[in-house]
């Protein structure tokens, strides 16, 4: 029944940019002035205080900071919470669209939530206290984050949401097992799946076959990279079943919730992949999302194809619209109908995954790319599979 004072809790950032050169001093509250002892004072007396004493400067800010009312009553309380929120969005958002003067005291992390007036709002020097709490934004993980995202499909979307039994999951790899890393990255791959109750198929080079096998893997020689490709997809259309390549280093799948629509600028858009909702999902979810998304489209071309949106980089991703139907699908996860004759063209040996999208739209008119997925992977760095195919000057990949 308390009045709350909420100020923006700050995140550490390396200076790597140069106005992070200059240190910025954030103030959020003031124990003495002139050798005299505010901190039996209620927080409000002592912010009037500060706002008093500290003028801002370039280098000297005070913390950005808002009054939640006495809340009394299901509606007050609702009101309450939701104007938490918004300041949680406005503090996780500011940063990105701040001036660069006001960039360096800009940067937060979540909120921290601390009582106003009362004894408890006074200032415990030492003490840790329960007046004073920190929040982060949520993220929601497990059968929640799933539920969530299922949430966002539409009403005719959800009706084509498949089950797990109609994938066939193909994870490519190739001479992993040779760095206890590369073994690191497959069993958290293979333990993803496995927590959903499925096991995935491993298609790997030949030579390696056993190492894979003596991991516990379900593997079989699926040869170089473009022939593994096409073998996934055949042995898929063989059984009647959806196809999903996964690349064998992706540390996890995240689904970012925010507006559908792409933001005018950058800064919008980072701003926007900041204030999103976040659900860690499966890789199964994962694919049962984009199917649903590929068979509930609006469109005479119906597409085959679907994927996730093909960089690390959120900002960029809000930086576009939800989904997209004539863009590149990359080749670390993707799903493939098993009505498609569409295959990879063997002889390439990089870039694949750009003809095998080009193929699709031809063939099916359009693709579904859902600009709002984003996996973790090290596809560009870790040694075996297509960065043993690269070179440094990138010859390799001009020839294609």
């Amino acid at each position: 029944g308390n009045s709350l004072v909420v100020d923006s809790a700050g995140a550490d950032a390396e200076a790597s940019e140069p106005w992070m050169q200059s240190t910025t001093i954030v103030v959020f509250d003031i124990l003495a002035v002139n050798s005299i002892g505010l901190s039996q004072l209620t927080l409000r007396e002592r912010r009037a205080k500060l706002l008093e004493v500290v003028k801002e400067g370039p280098c000297l800010r005070i913390a950005r900071s808002i009054e939640l009312p006495v809340a009394v009553g299901e509606a007050a309380i609702n009101a309450r919470v939701e104007a938490a929120r918004q300041e949680m969005d406005r503090a996780l958002g500011a940063y990105s669209t701040a001036t660069l003067a006001e960039k360096s005291s800009s940067r937060a992390a979540g909120l921290v939530f601390k009582q106003l007036e009362g004894p408890s709002s006074q200032y415990l020097a030492g003490r840790r206290s329960s007046c004073w709490q920190q929040v982060e934004k949520e993220q929601a993980t497990g059968e929640q984050a799933e539920a969530l995202l299922f949430g966002c499909l539409s009403s005719h979307e959800f009706a084509c949401l498949p089950t797990k039994d109609e994938f066939s999951f193909c994870v490519i790899s190739a001479r992993r097992t040779n760095t206890p890393e590369g073994v690191r990255d497959i069993m958290c791959v293979e333990s993803q799946f496995k927590n959903c109750g499925v096991t995935p198929l491993w298609y790997v080079d030949e030579a390696s076959l056993q190492a894979y096998c003596a991991l516990g893997l379900d593997a079989k020689v699926g040869g170089k990279l473009i022939p593994a490709r096409n073998m996934a997809l055949e042995d898929a259309a063989k059984a009647g079943k959806v196809c999903v390549q996964v690349s064998d280093d992706i540390a996890r799948w995240d689904y970012f919730d925010g507006q559908s629509e792409k933001r005018k600028t950058l800064a919008e858009a980072n701003a926007e992949s900041k204030r999103a909702e976040r659900y860690k999902v499966s890789p199964v979810a994962a694919a049962q999302f984009i199917l649903a998304k590929m068979r509930g489209a609006d469109s005479e071309s119906k597409p085959h194809l679907g994927g996730v949106y093909p960089l690390g980089n959120t900002g960029h991703a809000f930086a576009t619209d939800e989904v997209s139907r004539q863009n590149f699908i990359l080749g670390d996860f993707f799903v493939a109908e098993p009505s498609s004759p569409c295959r990879f063209d063997t002889e390439l040996t990089l870039k694949e995954d750009y003809d095998y999208t080009c193929s699709h739209i031809k063939k099916h008119g359009s693709v579904m790319r859902c600009n709002r997925m984003i996996i973790r992977a090290k596809h560009e760095t870790n040694s075996g599979g297509a960065c043993s195919v690269r070179d440094a000057a990138g010859e390799r990949e001009r020839e294609n």
